[in-house]
């Protein structure tokens, strides 16, 4: 059955393309692997509306971040947290920004940094500066049902679940997939596969993209009063953020140090937990971690221990839940820690183009290629 386009990946730059294509009278089919929609990085993060405050060393990914944050805003406004104080805090050592610094940074990127007394939500002598940012969080769940329901008014837009690609085969003028047991083609497919962008562009003997992958736990935890309606963030170093979690009630918990569970340096992932859950991990196709039996033991022990070493004992926590996912990070990317959305086009007439992006708002660098024919 041929397409207009394809789409490799429902999360969020999936469905993002599905719903721009279809409504421009395209047709588009999405090919998912899981059973759902927003089952693995689109849900399973810290789920940040990034402003930029995140990236101290990359000037270039904080303009990005804070260029596109009112027009998410804007359009998905509904599904974003925002009545709480987000604050970002500098350590007092083992740092790569101090205080003097960060506030350099903000100005120059011309964002909001108001500066607070590290005092109120620290203990004594651990960070040299606090500071009041505007900084939101995202309800993945919220988000995933409006573009269900708005892709389903589209009579041409198709969303297949449980149809992971096994094949993919260049032709003169399409290319043709098999996912699911079924066959499709198409003269331009979009790869957002994110943790699985590589397996795809292997299929097509493409050049893969330089990453590497970390398997991540990100933890969700209820928390005392005085912590509901505030997010911490300490950077820049190993360090740890505890923000609420979209609209859940929950905040989850994040350490630089030990979120990454394992990190795989190859052009695919490879991991030890593969070799115990064969049905799951089969080949170069990379299952859900969240699914998975063999996901690692908590970190919560370590991530806990280095958050009240900071935080102020009415700043209270307790262990909820875990979540676990597969992380790519361009290798480049760890000079400064820059984050920046890399959007490759492999081939033209047919048009294959492959989107690799850690950051939600930035959403919106796909339009010009889908409207363009992948220039």
């Amino acid at each position: 059955m041929s397409w207009d386009k394809i789409i490799i990946g429902a999360g969020l730059y999936g469905l993002y393309c599905a719903r721009f294509c279809g409504l421009r009278g395209e047709r588009v089919l999405v090919l998912e692997a899981d059973s759902g929609a927003f089952c693995r990085a689109t849900y399973i993060n810290q789920a940040r509306v990034h402003m930029g405050y995140h990236y101290p060393r990359s000037y270039s990914t904080a303009v990005k971040s804070a260029g596109y944050f009112r027009r998410f805003l804007d359009d998905y406004g509904f599904c974003v947290h925002t009545s709480f104080d987000q604050v970002y805090a500098t350590s007092a050592a083992y740092s790569w920004t101090n205080a003097a610094e960060f506030r350099r940074f903000c100005a120059a990127a011309g964002i909001r940094c108001d500066d607070v007394p590290p005092s109120r939500y620290f203990n004594p002598g651990l960070c040299d500066g606090a500071f009041l940012t505007e900084e939101y969080t995202y309800d993945a769940q919220v988000l995933k049902e409006y573009f269900l329901k708005e892709l389903a008014a589209l009579p041409n837009v198709r969303v297949q679940y449980g149809a992971p690609v096994t094949a993919i085969e260049q032709k003169a003028t399409h290319f043709e997939l098999t996912a699911g047991g079924a066959r499709y083609e198409s003269g331009f497919v979009v790869n957002a596969a994110y943790a699985g962008v590589n397996t795809i562009l292997q299929m097509l003997g493409y050049e893969p993209f330089g990453i590497k992958y970390e398997l991540c736990e990100i933890i969700l935890c209820t928390v005392s009063e005085r912590l509901r309606d505030v997010g911490i963030t300490v950077m820049d170093g190993p360090f740890f953020s505890i923000m609420p979690f979209g609209k859940t009630g929950l905040h989850s918990l994040t350490s630089v140090t030990f979120t990454p569970h394992s990190t795989s340096y190859e052009a695919t992932p490879h991991f030890a937990c593969q070799q115990k859950e064969g049905a799951l991990c089969r080949g170069g196709l990379l299952g859900n971690c969240d699914d998975c039996p063999h996901k690692p033991r908590s970190a919560w022990d370590y991530m806990s221990q280095l958050a009240r070493k900071y935080l102020r004992e009415e700043y209270g926590f307790a262990y909820q839940r875990s979540l676990f996912s597969m992380k790519p990070i361009l290798k480049a990317s760890e000079i400064d820690d820059s984050r920046p959305t890399v959007i490759r086009t492999f081939s033209k007439a047919p048009t294959f183009v492959s989107v690799l992006s850690g950051k939600i708002n930035t959403v919106y660098d796909m339009e010009e290629v889908l409207a363009d024919g992948g220039e």
